[in-house]
C-alpha cells in the first residue's frame, strides 16, 4: 500500500523544518514567496494531500488557552503563568505554555503549535530578537484572538496589557535624586522592546528633570541575567568617575551587580545605591535587602483573561489596551 506523504517527507526532500512546511501549505505571510512557492510544487509533485482528521479538529475550538513567554525561569513570567493558569482553571479553561527561549525562530514555531493545535485563543509577550511581530497575525487569519503583555510587539493586532515602565523608571530616579544621588546609572535592556525602551525614556526625563545630564558612559546594554548584572557593575566600576546609583533593568540584574559591587569593596547604599526592577522574592534575600519597582502581575493576569475571554463573543474587539501603575518597594539597597 502507498505509504501517505507527511509534512516531514516533504520537508526532508525541501531542505527545511517541517513547521516552515506546515507554514507554506497555509500560505503563510510570515514566509517569503519564493519560499511558499518552492514547497508548495514540492508537495503536489509528491502527491500530498492534507490529513481530514486535521482539518476537521481545526475547524473546532478547544477549552485551551496558549501562553507564549519569552522564559519561564523568570520571576515575572513565571509568576504570570501560575495566575493565567488559575484564573483559566476557574473558567473550565487549561493552559498550553510556550516558551520562546528568546528566540525568534522558536517564538514563529510556537505559533505555528498553536494554530495546528486550534486554542481558543493565546496570550503573549514575544522575545527578545523580536523586531516586528507582523508574522503574529496569522492568529488573526485562523480567527484566534490574541492578547499581548508586558512586550509588545510592532506591526501585531490583538489587545494590550502593559504596565506604566516610563513611570516606574522615572519613580526609581526620583527616589535616588532625592536621597542625593548625583551620577545616576542604568543597566538596561535592548531599546528596540517596548518595556526597555519606556523605561529608558523614563530614566532620561528623571534625569532632565532633575537637572542632571545623562551620560552614555552610564548607560550599560545588556541582558536580563545575573552574571550581565555583574558584568554592567564591572564596567561601571571601570570608569574614572563611577556612578553614586545604578538603577537596572530587572532585579536579576540588580542582584548582579550588588554580588559584583561588593566583591569590589563597594558599600551599598553608602557608595553605591541600587534598584531593581520586578520585585523578585530574591531581592529579600540578598544583602542588602533590594529596593525595586513592583508590577501588578496578578491585576496583569486578571486583565489579559478579561480581554480574552471578552474576545470570544461575536461583537468581539480585538484592540483594547490597558496601562496600569507600578509601586516602589522600598528596603536597604537606596
Amino acid at each position: 500500500m502507498k505509504k501517505n506523504v507527511t509534512i516531514k517527507d516533504i520537508a526532508r526532500i525541501a531542505g527545511v523544518h517541517h513547521t516552515t512546511v506546515s507554514l507554506a501549505l497555509r500560505n503563510s505571510e510570515s514566509l517569503k514567496k519564493e519560499t511558499k512557492e518552492k514547497i508548495q510544487a514540492i508537495a503536489i509533485e509528491m502527491g500530498y494531500r492534507a490529513n481530514l482528521l486535521a482539518q476537521r479538529f481545526r475547524n473546532r475550538r478547544s477549552n485551551t488557552i496558549g501562553l507564549m513567554v519569552p522564559s519561564i525561569r523568570h520571576h515575572f513570567f513565571a509568576n504570570f503563568i501560575s495566575e493565567i493558569s488559575e484564573l483559566a482553571g476557574q473558567a473550565d479553561y487549561s493552559v498550553m505554555v510556550f516558551q520562546s527561549n528568546e528566540k525568534l525562530t522558536d517564538e514563529i514555531r510556537n505559533i505555528d503549535a498553536l494554530i495546528d493545535n486550534r486554542v481558543a485563543g493565546v496570550i503573549a509577550s514575544v522575545s527578545r530578537e523580536t523586531t516586528d511581530g507582523s508574522f503574529f497575525n496569522a492568529f488573526n487569519r485562523e480567527n484566534i484572538p490574541v492578547v499581548f503583555f508586558d512586550r509588545i510587539p510592532a506591526n501585531a493586532n490583538g489587545a494590550k496589557v502593559t504596565v506604566n515602565n516610563f513611570l516606574g523608571a522615572q519613580d526609581a530616579v526620583n527616589l535616588f535624586i532625592e536621597n542625593g544621588r548625583k551620577r545616576i546609572a542604568f543597566i538596561t535592556g535592548s531599546s528596540h522592546i517596548n518595556v526597555y525602551r519606556d523605561r529608558l525614556d523614563g530614566y532620561k526625563h528623571a534625569l532632565s528633570q532633575g537637572n542632571l545630564p545623562c551620560c552614555s558612559k552610564y548607560l550599560i546594554e545588556g541582558g536580563f541575567l545575573l552574571e550581565d548584572g555583574m558584568a554592567g557593575a564591572k564596567k561601571l566600576l571601570s570608569l574614572s568617575e563611577r556612578p553614586d546609583a545604578i538603577l537596572a533593568v530587572g532585579d536579576d540584574v540588580a542582584i548582579g551587580a550588588i554580588k559584583y559591587l561588593k566583591s569590589a569593596g563597594v558599600k551599598i547604599p553608602d557608595d553605591i545605591a541600587v534598584i531593581g526592577f520586578d520585585n523578585d522574592p530574591m531581592g529579600i534575600a540578598v544583602e542588602p535587602e533590594l529596593t525595586t519597582i513592583e508590577q501588578p502581575v496578578i491585576l496583569m493576569a486578571e486583565k489579559a483573561l478579561k480581554f480574552l475571554f471578552e474576545a470570544f463573543s461575536p461583537d468581539r474587539e480585538l484592540t483594547k489596551e490597558i496601562v496600569l501603575n507600578t509601586n516602589i518597594v522600598k528596603r536597604k539597597s537606596c
